[in-house]
């Protein structure tokens, strides 16, 4: 009895042993599945917001991307020069900001086409401008206020004449075809010398364009000159602008991000390249990174972001900068570095060692070689040099001129911007000897000191930022139904939670009750057998 009470409590300690076990292991099992769960959660609703956000023909944001119905705006202020005839003289310009010239920016894209598995769609932009009246101060017409500004085609063309003379003069080509075109920079020249360095014209006119009488004169001469070289292909336009008031971009051709969503928005090709040519380098060709309206989802505050800027025709980086909020939405605030435009880093394909460090040289990929150069306004992290050469340009401040973007890190679109560019022009002393025997030097067109001078002609501001309406569309339509299925998920862990602690409860309770019963059954029976064998019974 004594052997068979034993077995009988061993047994029961063992079957209340394995439903301990039981019973924690489920226990365990749930405290792991909510932890597994919450990564569950993280990793669908990541799936699901990458999925919306790619550009297919039925994504989310697609119609938005495509049209946007948020305002953006295109600020232009100029430099006007206030002493002309001192200034070209060899005196400092004395600069007066005029502006900002307020303009609505339409961007609508059409022609549509996406390939099969819709990971690629390729498209045209239409980019118009228009005067806002009610953003601009009533004073700022841009067809009745005039500006004394930099004469561009003047400064281009004598550049231009400087630069083909020294390569004809140098060239083995026949004496016939050198005297030809020495002759033809003779015209250009002789008549470039009847025109001012400074030009005074409408805001409208400097801006969007006007009919230019020296590109007209060597338009017509060109004509004259490729009647008697036939292989002679040049083209002049004589109308000038630095802003087109409509342009078309086409065709361009960028990821959806469907299937790869780090590729959101990336371009492939821009008006019908994949390089820039012109650039010093191979780097400096490529066209590289989103164009800046939108980026993946998932950004971090760790990483930088590239974007193609189509106005200098390069590409850069923004660098995160802390978060910050736009109207109520958690972004991610990005700002350009302070090394971007220094002349010792980066890409020097993009720089010019002749000119002290702070500004793109873009005469590579402007009409005519024109010697423009970008910058930041008012020089903002470039040599101070820029400033004092020129009076009345103050002190610049991020603030004020720097530029930002700021990135909702969840879905990686860009809530508000701030792009700020400055364009000048180069002007040098140029010493040549022309076939004609014509020498033309700093006294014959303008005396510069130092030999040359940076000319700030305008800087501009194209900005936007999410409104109230659009912001509340977005929290509801992004956070609402994420945190929906968060909240959905959640309830169903937390359910599987509980089920499973009641569970492994009732297992317990199981356990110690079987545990009891089974000492309360065993004892009593051999104590009995135990004073049996006692008196011998």
């Amino acid at each position: 009895l004594m052997e068979g009470g034993r077995v009988q409590k061993t047994c029961c300690r063992r079957c209340c042993t394995a439903t301990l076990v039981v019973g924690l292991f489920v226990s365990v099992s749930a405290c792991v599945g909510l932890g597994l769960g919450w990564n569950y959660i993280n990793a669908f609703v990541k799936s699901y917001v990458q999925s919306q956000v790619a550009l297919t023909p039925d994504g989310a944001g697609t119609s938005q991307w495509i049209s946007s119905s948020n305002p953006l705006y295109a600020k232009f202020t100029f430099f006007c020069v206030n002493n002309t005839e001192q200034a070209e003289r060899g005196a400092t310009p004395i600069v007066e900001e005029v502006g900002p010239f307020v303009y609505n920016e339409n961007r609508t894209k059409f022609n549509l086409f996406w390939n099969q598995d819709q990971t690629v769609v390729r498209y045209s932009l239409n980019v118009t401008y228009n005067f806002n009246s009610i953003l601009t101060d009533p004073s700022l017409d841009p067809t009745k206020r005039t500006c004394s500004s930099i004469n561009i085609p003047l400064v281009a063309l004598v550049n231009l004449v400087h630069s083909v003379y020294n390569k004809v003069e140098n060239s083995s080509v026949s004496i016939f075809i050198k005297d030809m075109v020495l002759g033809f920079l003779d015209e250009v020249l002789q008549e470039a010398q009847k025109y001012k360095l400074f030009e005074t014209h409408t805001i409208d006119e400097l801006l969007f364009g006007y009919n230019n009488s020296l590109l007209w004169f060597v338009n017509r001469t060109v004509a004259q000159l490729e009647e008697k070289i036939p292989f002679l292909h040049l083209s002049v336009d004589s109308h000038f602008s630095l802003q087109n008031r409509t342009s078309v971009q086409d065709p361009i051709q960028i990821y959806t991000g469907k299937g790869n969503s780090s590729l959101t928005g990336q371009y492939i090709m821009w008006e019908g390249q994949t390089t820039i040519g012109g650039w010093g380098s191979p780097a400096a060709r490529m066209i590289d990174g989103t164009d800046g309206t939108i980026f993946y989802p998932g950004v971090t505050d760790k990483k930088n972001l590239t974007l193609f800027v189509t106005q200098i025709y390069r590409s850069g980086h923004v660098s995160p900068n802390g978060t910050s909020s736009q109207q109520g939405i958690p972004v991610n605030h990005y700002v350009i570095p302070t090394d971007e435009l220094q002349n010792t880093t980066l890409d020097q394909g993009f720089y010019s060692s002749n000119v002290p460090t702070g500004v793109l040289n873009m005469s590579c990929v402007s009409p005519l070689g024109a010697p423009i150069f970008a910058s930041m306004p008012h020089f903002l992290n470039g040599d101070p040099d820029y400033r004092v050469n020129v009076t009345g340009i103050s002190e610049p401040n991020e603030t004020s001129h720097g530029s930002f973007v700021d990135v909702e890190p969840f879905t990686g679109a860009v809530v508000g911007a701030a792009r700020r560019l400055q364009i000048n022009v180069l002007v040098r002393n140029y010493n040549a000897s022309l076939a004609s025997g014509l020498f033309w030097n700093a006294s014959g067109f303008w005396n510069v000191s130092g030999g040359w001078l940076m000319v700030p002609v305008f800087w501009a501001t194209e900005e936007g930022n999410i409104t109230a309406e659009l912001a509340n569309e977005f929290k509801n339509k992004v956070f609402g139904v994420t945190t929906g299925i968060s909240w959905a998920v959640i309830g169903l862990i937390i359910l599987f939670g509980l089920l499973a602690t009641i569970l492994s409860m009732c297992l317990l309770r199981l356990g110690v009750e079987t545990y009891r019963k089974s000492d309360a059954s065993n004892v009593p029976l051999i104590i009995q057998d135990h004073q049996s064998l006692l008196n011998g019974h």
